[in-house]
């Protein structure tokens, strides 16, 4: 749901530690499975405060706004055996004070309350529970109000540290001082009394999560982004670049309808948050925060690029499909979500800005995967909510995560990987899925065995580093043989390309397998004599070293 942190002030470093605190570092014994949340009433009473900060040696944030909430969830348990105990997830600034329904008794541990059933929960059973907490969230200040799972509800969490596979449909009824402006999911209903205002929403369809999100100094802007009606909240002076925004937001739903299915919403929310640049968006259904630097392009840098503020509406945009409509669950669980997300906005970048401005913003998250592979970074598969915090594993689950399926695209072809797209975006509309899931479409689609691939490049930690060892080219049968030399110096076997480049620009392109460590022999005979040899020429793939894969014929 989020896109790019970045650390570079202490108060940034306290979000994050805050953020990493939030996950458990033991794991449950259950399954996710075990027992399903199906439905949520979520009643929430919420108080803002001013944002107060104090700076010494860092800064901390002194004062917090305060929430008093009841949720009643319905549960079935999926379970073939009796289960007598499940961790829910609820934020540590919050207080339990009670939760009834059936015969159980809680505790805390860290970010988890432990439900002990007694008598355990008999397969099949279906129920209800209600949580009653208070306290003081994170991110509730006049001028940011961010209420998510976890914080607005409990939810479950699995071994994996996974809190997206659970679906249900939601109301939610926030009470808050007039002046907030609020908005979540769902359709809605307003009504002030005696001060105080009562939001409610209701989603029909089961989703992962929601949020709830505002400010109290914000306005509304209607616009229309294509087929899509979006309500743009903003603070005031914050909205220059509110109209493309909004066109931006109408070209990637329309890409995405064409690419996937019809976009599942016929609304969009769009809020200017107080972000700066150490987080620039966040997604959830038919919702996106952006920094608002975004709207107004920042004092320098990406944020000026429209091919960069671009992949970042499209990025959040997408999220309204992963995990929204198809949530990932178990091993690599987050890439699904990121990864997807990170590589269709490219893809969106692709089709609407052309050619280069794809390949400048793939190839910034080329440098980005670079700047932390082999140092001591996991396979993609090694990384869940429990450890997704800091940079390195935020940029193998963004940068390299989009990679992957960049590497597929180029395995199967454009073709065959947009039917993947489509195919596993359909099937499982509505579902919650695992890697095994998305590798097995791609497969059947393919018309041939991925195993491997995904093994390598999820379970796996390898780095290919394709280099041209030798070049030589003789006269020969009319033209000229050339003989190269390629050489995968780093690990992972994967097809790669080898271009022979003639006297007047005319080139030839061949496709071979290496392993790692491996040296083959590529030969090619051509009409004019060859004077450049390349691997991997268009950089379609992960590389330790790309400055080694060109070499000039002798």
């Amino acid at each position: 749901m989020v896109r790019r942190f970045w650390s570079s002030t202490a108060l940034v470093v306290v979000i994050l530690a805050l953020a990493v605190a939030a996950f458990p570092t033991t794991a449950p014994s259950q399954s996710l499975e075990d027992i399903l949340f199906q439905a949520f009433e979520i009643t929430a009473d919420i108080r803002p405060v001013p944002l107060q900060v104090t700076c010494t040696d860092q800064c901390r944030i002194v004062r917090f706004g305060t929430m008093k909430a009841k949720t009643l969830v319905q549960f079935k348990v999926n379970s073939p055996s009796p289960v007598s105990q499940a961790r829910v997830f609820l934020d540590s600034d919050l207080n339990a004070k009670a939760v009834t329904g059936v015969p159980l008794t809680f505790r805390r541990e860290r970010e988890n309350l432990v439900l002990t059933f007694n008598p355990p929960l008999q397969p099949d059973a279906t129920g209800s529970l209600t949580f009653e907490y208070e306290g003081q969230p994170f991110l509730l200040f006049d001028d940011l109000i961010l209420l998510d799972d976890g914080v607005l509800y409990p939810v479950l969490v699995s071994p994996f540290g996974d809190i997206s596979a659970n679906r249900g449909t939601l109301k939610t009824t926030v009470t808050v001082p007039a002046g907030y402006l609020l908005a979540s999911t769902g359709k809605m209903t307003r009504s002030e009394t005696g001060g105080m205002q009562t939001y409610r929403w209701e989603v029909g369809e089961p989703l992962p999560y929601i949020a709830v999100v505002g400010g109290r100094v914000y306005r509304s802007i209607e616009k229309q982004a294509g087929q899509i009606g979006l309500t743009v909240l903003v603070r005031p002076q914050y909205d220059a670049f509110a109209d493309k925004i909004a066109d931006f937001t109408g070209k990637t739903a329309e890409y995405y309808s064409r690419l996937l299915y019809p976009f599942p919403f016929d609304r969009m929310t769009v809020v200017s948050a107080p972000f700066g640049r150490a987080l620039l968006g966040l997604g959830f259904p038919a919702l996106m925060m952006l920094t608002e630097d975004a709207f107004t392009g920042g004092q320098s840098g990406d944020l000026r690029r429209d091919s960069y503020l671009f992949l970042l509406v499209a990025h959040e945009a997408a999220h309204t499909y992963f995990p929204a409509q198809t949530s990932g669950r178990g091993i690599a669980y987050v890439w699904l979500s990121e990864g997807f997300a990170e590589y269709l906005g490219l893809m969106t970048v692709q089709a609407v800005m052309g050619q280069a401005a794809f390949r400048k913003e793939l190839d910034e998250d080329r440098k980005w995967y670079a700047s932390v592979a082999g140092r001591g970074e996991l396979p993609i598969g090694a990384y869940t909510r429990l450890n997704s915090g800091g940079a390195t594993a935020v940029a193998v689950r963004y940068a390299k995560g989009a990679f992957v399926l960049h590497m597929l695209r180029f395995l199967v072809g454009d073709d065959a990987f947009q039917k993947i797209l489509q195919t596993y975006a359909t099937r499982f509309r509505g579902q919650s899925v695992r890697v095994d899931d998305f590798a097995q479409v791609a497969s059947e689609v393919a018309g041939r065995d991925l195993s491997d691939f995904f093994r390598q490049w999820i379970n796996e930690r390898v780095l290919p580093d394709y280099t041209i060892a030798e070049a030589t080219s003789a006269a020969a049968e009319g033209g000229f043989r050339t003989t190269v030399k390629v050489r995968n110096a780093g690990t992972g076997a994967m097809p790669v390309e080898v271009l022979f480049e003639q006297e007047g620009g005319e080139k030839v392109i061949k496709r071979v397998d290496i392993g790692g460590g491996v040296t083959i022999e590529v030969s090619e005979i051509t009409p004019r004599r060859v004077t450049k040899v390349e691997a991997d020429p268009e950089k379609w793939l992960l590389q330790s070293n790309y400055t080694n894969d060109a070499a000039t014929v002798r």
